[in-house]
């Protein structure tokens, strides 16, 4: 589309699209796909893209409300899903503040109300240095009021049938109903990627903790691979796998856990009060490496 911001070094070149605050896709030179392809049509849809800003915090929030400083606030379903999901970042037109030919810079200025008491300012920057792809997100507290906020990214990933992933953490939460985190255990066999395995073919849509901010990715069949580096802020992540069939999954490195809204007042669950003109800031660094190389 005419309004997607192309980023190219002659190593990678990677699509943003200004609504949403998205990568659409991401590619090497030869036109081999390090981030999923963009699955939309005719109309812009985000949720098609490659990947997405997860702020004022990421995931669903049970019963659409939350408890904080003594106060309970209301939130709106924003995206055809009964439990309010992802903030609001990804769904919001994110201004153009910066467009070079390997780098660009966007922001968001969200007002209270519209859904959610959250009030605030976002900056998201994309960054190619040789083969690795650069992000980072800041996000600063504008309301009236201190509220608990998060930041995280929303990558999608190609899945082939030899896809492995390394990605070690110490524990897992169960998927309950509505999708939301049940019980934290230790990991299960086919979960623990303390070593480059595959996927498990069933469904995946689970919360792990005790994460390095390290990760990799390996596609045999293409003789490519990927390492994320994420900063220390971001010491968690989610991963979604709806299954082999799909093509795709989710690795989405993540300040706190999935529905921690709900529970801030009991654990902060990794999310952070900010009070007005508070920051927070986080980012991530995903670099391919060739075999051919």
């Amino acid at each position: 589309m005419s309004s997607w911001l192309l980023i190219d070094n002659g190593r990678l070149n990677v699509r943003i699209s200004p609504q949403g605050g998205a990568i659409v896709d991401g590619h090497t030179a030869e036109g081999v796909p390090f981030l999923r392809p963009y699955q939309g049509k005719a109309e812009f849809d985000v949720a098609a893209c490659a990947c997405f800003p997860l702020v004022p915090f990421g995931n669903r929030v049970e019963g659409n409300a939350f408890s904080a400083g003594g106060r309970t606030f209301q939130l709106a379903p924003n995206a055809g899903d009964p439990l309010f999901i992802h903030g609001d970042g990804w769904l919001g037109a994110w201004a153009v503040t910066r467009h070079d030919a390997d780098h660009v810079e966007l922001s968001f200025d969200k007002p209270a109300g519209a859904g959610s008491p959250h009030a605030y300012h976002a900056r998201q920057s994309f960054s190619l240095d040789g083969k690795r792809l650069q992000l980072a997100m800041s996000v600063t507290n504008s309301g009236e009021i201190a509220l608990p906020f998060g930041l995280g990214f929303h990558p999608f990933f190609p899945r082939t049938p030899l896809t492995t992933l390394f990605a070690p953490a110490s524990h897992w939460w169960i998927d309950r109903t509505g999708h939301l985190p049940g019980e934290k255990i230790a990991l299960a066999h086919d979960v623990d990627f303390s070593a480059p395995r595959r996927l498990p073919g069933h469904w995946l849509n689970n919360a792990f903790e005790g994460w390095s901010g390290v990760a990799r990715i390996a596609w045999p069949e293409r003789r490519l691979s990927l390492e994320i580096e994420a900063a220390p802020a971001l010491d968690r992540y989610m991963l979604y796998s709806p299954g082999e069939e799909c093509g795709f999954f989710c690795l989405e490195p993540m300040s706190h856990t999935p529905n921690a809204l709900r529970h801030f007042e009991a654990d902060p669950m990794g999310l952070r009060m900010l009070a007005p003109g508070d920051s927070l800031s986080a980012g991530f660094a995903m670099t391919v490496s060739d075999w051919s190389d």
